[in-house]
């Protein structure tokens, strides 16, 4: 019986010293890694766009009529006022037209005057019985076709003379003009494009953003709420002003499933001109805003994944939820909470329900 009882303790004394050097043998193999404590802070979220800038109204003069460039006022890349004169066409047939349509007004205002008078007789004589009704409205018949023939008169010499303000081309508002493919002497047509005028006073930015993020933002209520619009021109330097977001377009592109916004931005100088390239940086403040860094997570099958460490040390792969890329960090829509520990970098190492040393914590 006491054979027995030794032999038992001793087995149990065995497994008890083999249970605690494996235990050891665990703790030595344990990974020593870095952490990251998850916290939430106020942020300033950038996002980029491409833009194409466009002039606030952007316009082709074109000729109205038939003729010959008589006369150029203006040079190409001048500043021009409401109302300049940009062009003339030759008008000296559309004078002879004028003449021509001011003497038949005054033959028929002529022939109107002898109407009028005639109705006045008649009238005379048969208020005193001494005409017919007939011939009384036969009077009123000659003086309706005189009124008929004064007013198309008048309005053949209204068109000669709207034609021949057609010829003076002027500015219909302050810009600065593009090319003049025509000169003085040139041939040109009803249609002809003479010039382009561009208002430049201030400029438009049109950028597009997916339809996903539009409704994002609508949901969100931050449409038009971000605190700075900045302009980067091509040459790489940033615009002097900052732009205000303005109205989105009424569709979405069905091509592209995006919808486009525009910025308005001063132009004082007219330094940016119609048809610019150039990049916007969009920024808005997040509050409580939880940022991770990007090397910290992993992705699989289009998953974003972290490594969560508990309180014994051990990780335990969760899937989150990330929404804006920044430079090197992400901020972090669902699945942590301010204060988890996570695992900063190593995570290729490591798998669910590994224990970890920590190295530091971040």
């Amino acid at each position: 019986m006491k054979a027995k009882s030794l032999i038992w303790c001793s087995l149990a004394l065995i497994c008890t010293l083999s249970c605690g050097k494996s235990h050891q043998n665990k703790k030595r193999n344990s990974k020593e890694v870095p952490v990251y404590v998850v916290q939430q802070m106020d942020t300033l979220v950038t996002s980029q766009f491409v833009t194409d800038i466009q002039a606030k109204r952007n316009v082709e003069i074109r000729s109205r009529l038939n003729g010959i460039i008589q006369k150029i006022y203006v040079n190409e890349g001048q500043f021009v006022r409401r109302g300049q004169a940009l062009f003339k066409i030759n008008d000296a047939e559309l004078q002879i037209e004028l003449l021509k349509a001011n003497a038949s007004l005054k033959q028929t205002q002529a022939d109107l005057r002898i109407a009028e008078v005639e109705l006045k007789q008649v009238q005379s004589l048969y208020d005193k019985k001494f005409v017919a009704n007939n011939e009384l409205e036969l009077v009123k018949a000659k003086l309706s076709s005189a009124r008929a023939k004064y007013a198309f008169a008048d309005a053949e010499r209204r068109a000669v003379l709207q034609k021949i303000n057609f010829s003076t081309i002027k500015a219909p508002f302050d810009g600065v003009l593009d090319i003049i493919p025509h000169k003085d002497g040139s041939l040109i047509t009803n249609g002809t494009l003479l010039t382009t005028l561009s208002q430049l006073d201030e400029v438009y930015a049109y950028f597009s953003i997916p339809e996903n993020q539009y409704f994002e933002l609508l949901a969100k209520n931050k449409m038009g709420k971000h605190q700075k619009i900045e302009l980067t021109l091509p040459n790489g330097i940033a615009y002097q002003f900052n732009g205000a977001l303005q109205s989105a377009e009424s569709e979405i592109d069905r091509a592209t499933g995006s919808i486009r916004y525009k910025v308005l931005f001063p132009n004082p100088n007219r330094l940016i001109k119609h048809g610019t390239s150039g990049k916007l940086t969009i920024s808005e403040v997040q509050n409580d805003a939880m940022l991770i860094p990007q090397k910290a997570t992993f992705s699989i099958q289009d998953k974003t994944y972290i490594f969560k460490v508990d309180k014994n040390n051990k990780v335990k792969m969760t899937n989150i939820e990330v929404g804006t890329a920044l430079k090197d960090s992400y901020l972090v829509e669902k699945g942590l909470r301010k204060g988890d520990l996570i695992i900063y970098e190593g995570t290729q190492s490591l798998k669910d329900g590994d224990e970890i040393k920590i190295k530091n914590r971040l």
